[in-house]
């Protein structure tokens, strides 16, 4: 099924955004800017590298430009901060607020400030009565963005990689109502064990609030981080691994299932993949640790940009990831993921598969049986 074009905003979301900005600007006229304790446990770091597909010879000159384009621009974000604040207020989205004032780096990019430093920040302090967590030490390292499966795993877990290394006894704050699996599994897996789930709509006070900063951004992250991730997860998990089959099936992960971006041509692209040997697989059949368990199985890993891509951190180093990449969606993710944890990315430039109403981050991806082909020769040989 083809992925449809996004509904355009309602006239009251129209209406609520111009109201949003002109109450935040207010607030800002108002109110001063939150101060933070900022503890820089590393700097921007000098030597950094774009990493690169394995098959550079494949990849069109514009991925390639883009790539060090964005990562010249991201490598200042490597830096490691965690922010001390105290007596602020945490919404259940990750947002940080107190005053008329929303803490800018709590928000996924600056921008958000004109959207919840609004209407919802109006709303939260004329209506709620905040209930206070204990005294002690309370980390904060999710925000908006976390409930989607990606930015948990890529950015909210190399967060509390540092926050573990300030205050590795705190009580981590987590989005409710029901954490899923994939996040309270995670979170153990970094040695906390002290949790404190915000419910919808609820605002929490924090005396002692550490959040750390979400290192590296627009799909760059910073591999020493990743990788601890990567160690930590399956070191927790190794009773439910079998080193036997360590590395040793050839996967393909389908979107079919998923509501956009979906392989338009998958049967073609399926026809390739069965002379190599692969096998379908989908995550949603999936819970967590089988996923794990899946990926720390695979020895070549294929599929289309998006989440479901996201479990390759997961794979053992030295291994192949294969991503079909629409040349009008240059992402980075999954390339620098790869790289963190010692697994070779090869890339297949693909073309876009919706109509040009369809946002890009949402459209249908269009791959070339013969570069899916060219791309698996050069890793497996010719198939038998």
């Amino acid at each position: 099924m083809a992925t449809p074009p996004r509904p355009r905003l309602s006239a009251y979301q129209r209406a609520k955004r111009v109201i949003d900005r002109r109450l935040s600007l207010l607030g800002r006229g108002v109110s001063s800017p939150l101060e933070a304790e900022e503890i820089e446990l590393a700097p921007v770091p000098t030597g950094a590298v774009c990493p690169a597909p394995v098959n550079t010879s494949m990849v069109p000159a514009d991925f390639t430009r883009t790539y060090q384009d964005v990562f010249t621009e991201v490598t200042p974000n490597f830096r490691q901060v965690v922010y001390h604040l105290r007596d602020v207020n945490v919404a259940w989205h990750g947002t940080v607020l107190k005053g008329l004032r929303v803490f800018v780096p709590s928000l996924p990019q600056d921008y958000f400030e004109l959207e919840f430093g609004g209407s919802f920040l109006m709303r939260q302090l004329s209506s709620r009565r905040v209930p206070a967590l204990l005294d002690g030490p309370v980390g904060l390292a999710f925000d908006s963005w976390s409930g989607n499966y990606f930015h948990w795993i890529a950015e909210v877990l190399p967060r509390l990689v540092l926050l573990r290394r300030v205050q590795p006894d705190c009580v981590v704050l987590l989005p409710g109502p029901r954490p899923p699996e994939y996040i309270t599994r995670t979170v153990s897996a970094l040695g906390f064990t002290r949790t404190h789930v915000i419910g919808d709509g609820e605002l929490v006070r924090v005396h002692d609030l550490w959040m750390p900063a979400r290192p590296g951004r627009h799909g760059f992250m910073v591999p020493e981080l990743t990788k601890e991730v990567h160690d930590a997860v399956i070191s927790s998990l190794q009773s439910h691994l079998d080193p036997s089959r360590r590395a040793t099936r050839r996967l393909y992960v389908s979107r079919n299932r998923q509501q956009w971006r979906h392989l338009t041509n998958e049967d073609e692209v399926l026809a390739v993949l069965a002379r190599y040997g692969f096998e379908t697989i989908y995550f949603e059949d999936m819970n967590f640790v089988e996923q794990v368990r899946t990926m720390y199985e695979a020895s070549i890993f294929i599929g289309i940009h998006g989440a479901n891509m996201t479990n390759l951190l997961f794979m053992t180093p030295g291994t192949h990831a294969l991503e079909m990449l629409s040349e009008t969606y240059i992402n980075p993710s999954y390339m620098c993921m790869a790289a963190a944890i010692g697994v070779h990315y090869s890339l297949v430039p693909s073309k876009l598969g919706s109509p040009p109403n369809v946002e890009h981050n949402y459209a249908d991806i269009t791959a070339d049986p013969a570069l899916v082909d060219q791309a698996l020769r050069a890793i497996c040989g010719a198939p038998e």
